[in-house]
């Protein structure tokens, strides 16, 4: 066998040549050294890299490349186990990687059982293991040998930087083009100056409200100089915590040479916000917003261009600063799939800033805590919960928890200094008829409710008042980013302007979005999200006090599940007991009361349910994530044909497709599975030929998709 005469991949429109297996193999064994040697597995990712497609020195796997380059029709040979089994003795668990690294990592016990690998294929790629891979095994840390958990997140780390480095080796070959768009971003000392600059330029009145977000700012600063690990910024809605934790991250990831700061948050709302207010500061071509995954990785060995294309469009976060929902960070992190895992090695030597933590799911809290434990403690990141309502997790983990530092030790004062708001407790049920004429009675009003549905019905009944001189907003996930920025900023113009305006919102309004009403009313939901809508009352403080009222809506409802539990709780503390949700011992009593809370009579399966940490430790991947949900209902994409700017659609024929995907994702909608097959069968949702869905059905102006349709956020945040 000449190895040097075989081939990786074909001829390309962009690239002339045939790609060299060796040349391949040796250039994704060094750039998976590179990613590998920031958290200690340097070697491991180098042999990954080197043995990964050893399978394509079958014969019958050339015979099918020339086929396919002179468009005859071919069946591939599977190639990823058999080069896996070449050197599975040496490799261990790490083998998985490869397995894994075009359909994703298996459980183990798939692993050892499996029989049906081709022994040609599998020796062939022994004899390009003879040729290329050092006889001596590759040294792991030792750490590795006695924690199963630890094992099984070093697997995902090597899986991700094998499968990132073949891909970008794999796109230099294939679409130069493409290729020469990545790592063109500045350093992260050149953001951390950035921010330095616009705080040495930055002038706000001297109101009492400032003086305390100065306060804020500065302990930031002082904080970044501490060292790597976990921090708690707890800051009052109105705080400034938006860019106060950035400054924080910022400096603290240049002091200690860290490669990105990744920004989580629940709500794309928030992200909405957030990716305006940090692409002010930095260009938005110097951010990078990652919402929801683009169409899925093939799950094959297909190696045709339209595969081979369709799979570089998937993101590596290779931006230093990435914005990024909870359920992108945490799927991807329990997740098996190459395109969702591509972009973990670039986690590790992070600063990882978590918004309105105290919203991250009950259910899951068990891993997610020991997933950014591990993170911690051997992946050089720091982790950052920021909220203005911290949760007490001591009764979920000690090691992660215990050792949180506050970034702002003094934070109850400040709490107590921007105390804005009056609560006032409706204990009779309000229709929305009644509901609509107390918030017609005010100048201004926010009213957010529980579920969508009930947002419609109050909007019904506002428009049926016919209210003279009435901006009429509403907001929910079921309308696209830039329709809901674009009533954002009709709403902040209308209130900065003095005009009567009323909002309605499903919970997307509660955290991170910056508004300012005189009067807000909050159906009765879980206390925190209770507390988090009262900071759009009175947030800048012009008032002595604004007024926050909590109703319950008259034949209203709640989403099912945690949201429910957390909302008889805030039911009995406040209706039954009289507590107020300005006592700080309220929301301490929620906290006890929400995380002590257990079905299953353990608190460890309480918060993990799904058992996700016992399948990790049996090295079941693919089982973890097929059980690791942050949405109970899985969701797709559709692109709303009716708000897309004429050309972006068509655009995907020359535009790289990760541009495509990031061009178009401000106009696309999250819908359950089980509803899109209603719009399937209805013709509202056609597949276009780029692989996503196009939305042709009605949009409404006011409430987005067909209303008919329940808003994600009405069961978990986005």
């Amino acid at each position: 066998m000449d190895l040097d005469a075989l081939s990786a991949h074909t001829p390309t429109e962009e690239s002339d040549r045939w790609h060299s297996l060796v040349e391949h193999l040796r250039s994704v064994a060094q750039l998976a050294e590179e990613f590998g040697s920031r958290f200690g597995l340097g070697p491991v990712c180098s042999v990954l890299g080197l043995v990964h497609d050893a399978g394509k020195a079958d014969p019958r796997f050339q015979t099918y490349l020339r086929q396919s380059h002179e468009g005859a029709s071919a069946r591939s040979v599977p190639h990823a186990w058999p080069s896996a089994k070449a050197l599975d003795r040496r490799l261990g668990p790490f083998a998985l990687a490869i397995a894994g690294h075009h359909a994703g990592l298996p459980d183990a016990q798939e692993w050892r059982t499996k029989a049906d690998i081709d022994p040609q294929t599998r020796d062939h790629a022994q004899k390009v293991v003879q040729r290329l891979v050092p006889s001596e095994p590759p040294k792991v840390p030792e750490r590795l040998q006695r924690d199963a958990l630890a094992a099984e997140m070093a697997v995902r780390m090597a899986f991700s930087a094998l499968v990132d480095a073949d891909r970008l080796d794999t796109e230099r070959h294939c679409s130069p083009s493409s290729s020469e768009l990545r790592g063109a971003y500045p350093s992260v000392s050149w953001y951390a100056e950035r921010i330095r600059e616009f705080w040495a330029s930055f002038q706000a009145p001297d109101t009492p409200v400032n003086r305390i977000r100065a306060e804020i700012l500065a302990c930031c600063r002082e904080a970044a100089a501490s060292a790597l690990g976990a921090f708690r910024l707890t800051v009052p809605t109105g705080g400034g915590k938006t860019l106060a934790g950035l400054t924080f991250s910022l400096e603290h990831a240049q002091r200690h040479d860290l490669d990105r700061v990744i920004a989580v948050a629940p709500y794309t709302s928030i992200l909405d916000q957030t990716a305006q207010v940090y692409g002010s500061i930095f260009g938005e071509d110097r951010l990078l917003e990652h919402y929801s995954a683009s169409p899925q990785d093939a799950e094959d060995e297909d190696q045709s261009q339209a595969a081979v294309r369709k799979r570089l469009g998937a993101e590596n976060w290779d931006c230093p600063l990435v914005l990024t929902t909870t359920v992108q960070l945490f799927e991807s992190l329990f997740s098996n799939r190459p395109g969702q895992c591509r972009k973990l090695h670039n986690v590790a030597r992070s600063v990882i800033l978590i918004d309105e933590v105290q919203t991250l799911p009950s259910r899951l809290l068990g891993p997610i805590l020991d997933g950014l434990r591990e993170l911690v403690e051997n992946y050089g990141c720091t982790v950052v919960f920021c909220t203005a309502t911290q949760p007490d997790y001591s009764q979920v983990d000690s090691r992660l928890v215990q050792s949180a530092r506050e970034i702002v030790p003094q934070y109850e004062d400040h709490f107590e200094r921007l105390r804005r708001v009056e609560y006032r407790i409706i204990k009779d049920e309000l229709s929305t008829e009644e509901l609509a004429g107390r918030a017609l009675e005010n100048h201004s009003s926010l009213i957010v409710v529980n579920r969508r549905k009930d947002a419609i019905r109050v909007l019904d009944a506002l428009r049926a008042a016919e209210p003279s001189g009435v901006l009429l907003a509403h907001l929910s996930t079921l309308m696209c980013p830039a329709h809901r920025r674009e009533v954002l900023r009709n709403v902040r113009r209308a209130l900065q302007a003095g005009e009567r305006v009323c909002l309605v919102s499903t919970q997307v309004v509660e955290a991170g979005v910056d508004l300012d009403f005189p009067v807000v009313y909050r159906d009765l939901g879980p206390l925190d999200r209770i507390i988090q809508v009262a900071g759009r009352c009175n947030r800048e403080g012009r008032l002595d006090k604004g007024v926050c009222w909590v109703f319950r809506l008259q034949d209203g409802g709640t989403p099912k599940g945690d949201y429910a539990l957390a909302t008889q709780i805030t039911e009995n503390l406040l209706l039954r007991r009289g507590l107020s949700p300005d006592d700080p011992q309220t929301m301490l009593a929620f906290w006890r009361e929400w995380y002590g809370h257990t079905e299953t009579g353990s608190l460890e399966k309480e918060h993990d349910r799904a058992e996700i940490q016992k399948l990790r430790s049996e090295l079941k991947f693919e089982s973890v994530a097929r059980n690791f949900r942050m949405i109970d209902q899985d969701t797709e994409s559709v692109l709303i044909v009716e708000r897309t700017p004429d050309g972006l659609i068509d655009a995907w024929r020359f535009l790289p497709p990760r541009k495509w995907f990031r061009r178009i994702a401000p106009f696309s909608v999250d819908v359950f599975r089980h509803e899109m097959r209603k719009l399937q069968d209805s013709g509202h949702v056609l597949r276009h030929d780029s692989g996503v869905w196009l939305y042709v059905g009605s949009y409404d102006e006011l409430t987005g998709v067909h209303p008919e349709l329940p808003d994600v956020a009405d069961l978990v945040c986005m």
